[in-house]
């Protein structure tokens, strides 16, 4: 009996998410835990899904509120001018694309259910892990102002300064960040500083120090208007070398204490971002993130980021969208699904982020 293109596309098809009893062991992944996929690629951890038009994003930033108001006498005669009060932002998004792939002869020799699935399930895991490691290494990656085809990432929009303070520019080789010149609006910067050793005395200290320079809070609140710090959103991605050095100082520290190394904070905030911190080691009762791909960076960084000012965008019908299957116009035995994705990252207020090096 032979097997028509019309039957093994409809087969594939209605097998797309049926699962058997197969079970295997997964050790195809190089890396420990993933920060990208759970934290940002989640509409629970940041996700935007835009419904709108267009190939971008733009976000409106609010730079300047004119400076002061003046005191003056009863016939005092009003003076002013109209100021710029607001620059746009704008990011293009970024197209992914990976797919699923049969053969004929894949299809004809594991006709029936339970011997298809032996093949679709692996291969539609392998696919979906491929998709997280792409992500989680270009997150991690240092920008390229040559590249147009790969999304922004942490080293982007958080970039190093060997001075202490709000250094944080633009990222190697590029004149504007999210299209906004920083000549222009200059408070659009993260706050930068250096360290020599893991320990209270230099790194915890002057962690202390970038989360009270980082922590912003209007007096006031409006609709619509955005940009406060969320203390309880912070998490603190670093490298094996530098989380084996603030478990050490965690293990060391008086027991009273837990495990929080800076449990006295200025002000108020509820608890952070893991809501069951456990054993793990804190800061500010947020957490400290092995992130594996920052070990090739022999600057040893920490980077405080606000994860309410980092956002993974994307567009609705281009989300992970996985096509039907269909028949090669020239490999006639060879059967696709082709995964599209449309994303980009954006950090809409720098300043609420902070990075720490060597």
């Amino acid at each position: 009996m032979s097997v028509h293109t019309e039957d093994i596309l409809d087969m594939l098809e209605t097998t797309r998410d049926s699962h058997d009893d197969m079970t295997f062991i997964d050790i195809s992944s190089d890396l420990q835990e993933y920060t990208v996929t759970p934290w940002l690629l989640t509409q629970a951890g940041g996700l935007k899904v835009e419904s709108g038009g267009g190939t971008g994003h733009e976000q409106s930033l609010m730079y300047n509120n004119g400076g002061y108001s003046k005191w003056v006498d009863e016939f005092a005669e009003r003076t002013g001018s109209i100021i710029d009060h607001l620059k746009k932002m704008k990011v293009n998004y970024k197209l992914l694309l990976d797919g699923l792939q049969y053969t004929y002869g894949e299809i004809v020799d594991n006709r029936g259910k339970e011997r298809i699935n032996k093949i679709i399930k692996p291969r539609t895991r392998s696919m979906w892990l491929r998709v997280a490691k792409t992500m989680e290494r270009d997150f991690y990656a240092e920008p390229d102002a040559t590249d147009d085809e790969t999304p922004w990432g942490l080293k982007y929009w958080i970039v190093k300064n060997a001075e202490t303070g709000f250094n944080g520019g633009y990222p190697t080789g590029f004149t504007k960040i999210g299209n906004i010149d920083l000549s222009v609006v200059t408070n659009f910067k993260n706050y930068t500083d250096v360290y020599t050793t893991v320990s209270k005395d230099d790194l915890i200290k002057k962690m202390k120090k970038a989360h009270l320079q980082t922590g912003f809070y209007a007096p006031r609140t409006d609709a619509g208007v955005t940009g406060d710090s969320m203390p309880n959103k912070r998490m603190y991605l670093v490298n094996e070398v530098t989380i084996e050095g603030v478990e050490d100082i965690g293990e060391a520290q008086n027991e009273n204490l837990g495990n929080d190394m800076a449990p006295k904070t200025a002000g108020t905030g509820k608890m952070g971002l893991r809501m069951d911190a456990g054993d793990n080691i804190t800061f500010k009762r947020n957490p400290f993130v092995y992130a594996r791909k920052l070990d090739t960076d022999t600057t040893d960084p920490v980077y405080g980021i606000d994860m309410s000012t980092m956002q993974a965008l994307t567009k609705k019908g281009d989300n992970m969208k996985l096509s039907e299957y269909y028949q090669h116009p020239t490999q006639r035995r060879l059967f696709l699904a082709d995964l599209f994705h449309r994303h980009q990252t954006i950090c809409f207020n720098r300043r609420n982020n902070f990075v720490i090096n060597k």
